[in-house]
């Protein structure tokens, strides 16, 4: 087991940091001879995990085109290399990635892209839980209200963007013409969530962001409406408190406990 244990890691050293501690386990021959061997493997494995990138990332891909986007992913893949025992999560960093990048830096909607495609690969891949319905929250005593607390759905995620992130990645997806890149004053909220088996998506005002992220944080219903009074007066943040829940339980996004 040592034995196999240290010829994994002399292997992996191979691929990860072009370490040759492993050629004196390696059988050449003539006309296949070791460097020959190893550079097969070496060059499958980062083709494997460029191939990742493509299928996580064809929106990113087509908007490059594909010889841009592969000589970003050679360059990713040197400066991330995969950490995962599943393939899935490799690509996770690729947003920071195009961030700081020397030359598509400039460029930031393209990070907020890559963003909004690796968000929607954690939406499909989010478990499904059971959904709180109107008859649910309808058949609750007055008395529930005041400490009242709810549980988003594990698909759901919010982004804050700046560019039309969303827009080019709609458009592309649906096999439409490239949308120019469009940046807002104020990042726009939106919320992607998965209804069944199919993706939604929607942009959502200040205070429902404010709603929600006070939701998630497990304050009471009470607390919230409270909180809503900074966006309106307390009677209107009652009745918004109210709209915005209903809204969230006809939409799927609201968790049965």
């Amino acid at each position: 087991m040592n034995d196999l244990m240290s010829l994994q890691d002399k292997f992996q050293a191979y691929l990860l940091q072009d370490n040759h501690d492993i050629d004196d386990c390696i059988v050449g021959t003539e006309s296949v001879p070791i460097d020959v061997r190893l550079m097969i493997y070496g060059q499958a494995y980062r083709s494997r995990l460029i191939d990742a990138l493509a299928a996580t990332y064809p929106v990113l891909k087509k908007y490059l085109g594909d010889d841009d986007f592969y000589q970003l992913t050679e360059e990713y893949l040197d400066a991330y290399p995969s950490t995962y025992r599943s393939i899935r999560w490799f690509g996770d960093q690729f947003s920071a990635f195009l961030q700081h990048h020397s030359h598509y830096s400039v460029q930031p909607y393209l990070a907020e892209l890559a963003l909004v495609e690796w968000t929607m690969t954690l939406v499909f891949d989010a478990a499904s839980s059971p959904i709180l319905t109107e008859v649910d929250i309808n058949s609750l005593p007055d008395s529930a209200w005041e400490t009242l607390r709810i549980q988003f759905i594990p698909s759901l995620h919010r982004l804050s963007l700046f560019w039309n992130a969303i827009e080019i990645w709609q458009a592309i997806s649906d096999g439409g013409e490239l949308l120019e890149p469009v940046a807002s004053s104020l990042p726009v909220h939106w919320i992607l969530w998965r209804k069944g088996l199919i993706h939604h998506y929607a942009s959502i005002a200040e205070d429902e962001a404010f709603a929600m992220t006070k939701m998630a944080e497990q304050h009471t219903f009470v607390l919230l409406c409270e909180g809503l009074c900074a966006f309106m007066d307390e009677e209107s943040a009652v009745v918004r408190a109210v709209t915005l829940l209903k809204g969230w339980i006809v939409s799927e996004m609201v968790k049965s406990k």
